[in-house]
C-alpha cells in the first residue's frame, strides 16, 4: 500500500502519485480492500433482529427441509404403479390428508387418498393427480392415462437436505435468509458487529437545515445523503455535523471521531483549495494511503487510516459523493463487515438511446433512466446534465452508466453497461 508521506513534494512525472496524478478506479478500489480486515466481533441477536446483519457462523440444517414428502397441489394421491397406463382406472377413495392431520392408514393398490397441498404423502404413495384431473363420481375416483411418478409431490429435504449448510458464513441476511434460517428451526443467530461510522460536512458555507440561510449559505445535504446510505448498508452511524474550515477544528474533529468509530467519512475539503484541510489534518494524525480519483465526478477521492479507524474523504458536490460511495466505499464497508459478497448488484447491457460523451484515462458514470423499447428491448437515456451538483437528478435516475476508462464515447445505438441503482442503495 503506497502512503503519502507527510509533507513530501509531488512528483509532476509520476502520473499515479495520489498527490497529482489520478489512480484508476479498480486499482484504487483494491488497494482498499487490501488494506481491511474486517471486524471480528459477533453479537447473537434473535432472529427477528437479524434482518441486513451479517452472519458470523453458517446455518447448518439437522434435519430435512421439508422433513417429509408432501403434495405441492391439492389432488388425490396415488401409487405410480397403480396409474393406468392406457384408458382410465376407477379408484375407492380411502380418506383425506389435511397439512398438519396426516392420513395414517397404508393406501391400498385400488385405492387412492385426498389430499391437500402440505399434507404428508399417505403411506404406500409417491404421486399426486390433481382435483382437476380426476373425475369424482359415488365417492369413486376415476384417473386417465398420463401421469408421471412423483408428478405434484415435494420431496423431503427437496429444499435443504439434513446435515447441509442452510446459509454461509458472511451472507447478508435479507427477507429470504430469514424465512431459510427460520426452516431450519433457528430462533437466534450469530452476527457480526455492527461497524461504527461517524459522518460530518466541511465547509463555512454550509448550513443545517431548519435554519435561515444565509447570503452565499447552502444547505448540506450530504451528511444525509451519507447517512442514509451508510444505515442501508447496515453501520450505526454517528452525525458530527458541519465542521468549519478551519485547520484545527478539523484535526480536532477527526482526532475525536476515530476514538469512537471504525470508519470516518467526511464530504468535501479533500481538493486542493486553500480552504482545504482534510488531507492536512489527515497526515498530521494518520496516514493518507490514496488522493484523488480517475473518475467523474468523484475525483477529489481520499482514502487513509487515522489509528484504527478508516477514513473517507469523499467530494463536496452531491452527486460525486454517492458515486464514489458505491465505487470504492460501499465495497469496502462489505468488506469490514464481513460480507462475502462486495459488490452491488449486475450490471446488465442496454442500447444507448442518447450520447454518452468520455474522455480518456479516467472512468465516466453517468445519471440514467432505463426502460423498454417498443420491442421490449432495454434501452438507457441520460438524464440530462450531469452537474455533479445536481442531486436532483439522481432522483429522476433508475441507474447508472458506467463507462470504464478505456471506453470511447457512447453514440446512441451503442451497447452500454447498466448499473441498476438496487443493491445500491
Amino acid at each position: 500500500m503506497y502512503i503519502i508521506p507527510k509533507h513530501t513534494v509531488p512528483n509532476p512525472a509520476d502520473c499515479f502519485d495520489p498527490r497529482i496524478g489520478l489512480v484508476p478506479v479498480s486499482q484504487a478500489k483494491q488497494r482498499i480492500l487490501d488494506s481491511i480486515q474486517p471486524v471480528a466481533d459477533t453479537d447473537k441477536v434473535a432472529l427477528v433482529e437479524g434482518l441486513n446483519r451479517i452472519l458470523a457462523s453458517s446455518i447448518v440444517c439437522h434435519h430435512n427441509v421439508p422433513p417429509h414428502a408432501n403434495s405441492a397441489m391439492d389432488g388425490y394421491a396415488i401409487a405410480a404403479t397403480s396409474l393406468p397406463m392406457e384408458g382410465t382406472r376407477t379408484f375407492r377413495v380411502a380418506g383425506t390428508a389435511y397439512a398438519g392431520k396426516p392420513f395414517t392408514q397404508p393406501c391400498k393398490p385400488d385405492e387412492v387418498v385426498q389430499v391437500m397441498t402440505g399434507a404428508v404423502m399417505p403411506k404406500n404413495t409417491d404421486t399426486v393427480v390433481i382435483q382437476e384431473d380426476v373425475k369424482m363420481s359415488n365417492g369413486s375416483a376415476t384417473i386417465s392415462a398420463g401421469h408421471k411418478i412423483n408428478q405434484n409431490v415435494r420431496q423431503a429435504g427437496e429444499d435443504i437436505p439434513a446435515k447441509s449448510v442452510a446459509v454461509e458464513t458472511g451472507t447478508r441476511i435479507g427477507p429470504a435468509e430469514l424465512g431459510v434460517i427460520a426452516s431450519t428451526g433457528n430462533s437466534h443467530v450469530d452476527v457480526y458487529r455492527q461497524p461504527v461510522a461517524t459522518v460530518f460536512s466541511t465547509g463555512d458555507e454550509l448550513v443545517n437545515s431548519g435554519q435561515e440561510l444565509p447570503p452565499g449559505g447552502i444547505y448540506d445535504s450530504n451528511r444525509f445523503t451519507l447517512t442514509g446510505l451508510l444505515q442501508n448498508t447496515g453501520l450505526q452511524v454517528l452525525d458530527y455535523g458541519i465542521i468549519r474550515d478551519r485547520p484545527d477544528e478539523t484535526i480536532a474533529s477527526l482526532e475525536t471521531a476515530c476514538q469512537s468509530s471504525d470508519v470516518v467519512i467526511t464530504s468535501g475539503g479533500v481538493s486542493t483549495g486553500e480552504a482545504d484541510y482534510v488531507i492536512e489534518a489527515l497526515q498530521e494524525l494518520g496516514e493518507v494511503q490514496l488522493w484523488r480519483i480517475a473518475i467523474r465526478p468523484g475525483r477529489p477521492f481520499a482514502y487513509g487510516k487515522i489509528g484504527n479507524a478508516l477514513f473517507f474523504g469523499l467530494p463536496g458536490n452531491p452527486v460525486a459523493v454517492i458515486v464514489t460511495y458505491y465505487a470504492l466505499v460501499l465495497p469496502s464497508l462489505r468488506k469490514l463487515m464481513g460480507e462475502i459478497d462486495l459488490n452491488p448488484s449486475l450490471s446488465v447491457k442496454a442500447k444507448a438511446t442518447t450520447r454518452f460523451r468520455k474522455k480518456p484515462n479516467r472512468a465516466e458514470v453517468y445519471r440514467a433512466i432505463l426502460s423498454h423499447d417498443e420491442n421490449g428491448f432495454p434501452v438507457v437515456a441520460s438524464t440530462g446534465d450531469q452537474g455533479s451538483g445536481l442531486l436532483r437528478s439522481l432522483s429522476k435516475a433508475n441507474c447508472f452508466v458506467l463507462l470504464d476508462d478505456d471506453d470511447e464515447t457512447a453514440h446512441p445505438g451503442d451497447m452500454v453497461n447498466v448499473q441498476l441503482f438496487n443493491g445500491i442503495f
